[in-house]
């Protein structure tokens, strides 16, 4: 198993891409969570609850993610994201903040989209 925090993340992405629920889950902490900023609301707590949210959107489609830019500061591994939902064409933008441990993911904080500001009538 890898023990670089970027190879960690590359190993989740690569099984993201795959719908592979087991191999993606294997790469997270047992106690994981993963969550949206700035709201801090949890997506999902455990590896088992990872693997069933997770698992649920690998079983509606396939996923390709390019890493548009990347950040790499001791243990967190930030990456700007653009995932190809392949069922669909729908192309999604999306930032992840990692916190990786020695050898499995600890974190993930999601950034929350803002609502678009109102237009003036």
């Amino acid at each position: 198993m890898p023990s670089d925090p970027a190879q960690i993340v590359d190993a989740q992405i690569h099984a993201y891409e795959a719908g592979d629920t087991d191999a993606f889950a294997a790469l997270y902490a047992e106690n994981a969570i993963c969550a949206a900023l700035p709201s801090g609301r949890v997506i999902a707590a455990g590896r088992a609850r990872i693997a069933e949210v997770w698992g649920a959107m690998f079983s509606r489609s396939k996923r390709k993610v390019t890493i548009a830019r990347r950040i790499i500061d001791g243990r967190y591994v930030i990456d700007d994201e653009q995932v190809l939902i392949l069922a669909t064409g729908q192309l999604v933008e999306a930032a992840a903040i990692y916190l990786v441990g020695e050898h499995l993911i600890e974190r993930v904080w999601f950034l929350d989209q803002p609502p678009a500001p109102a237009t003036a009538p």
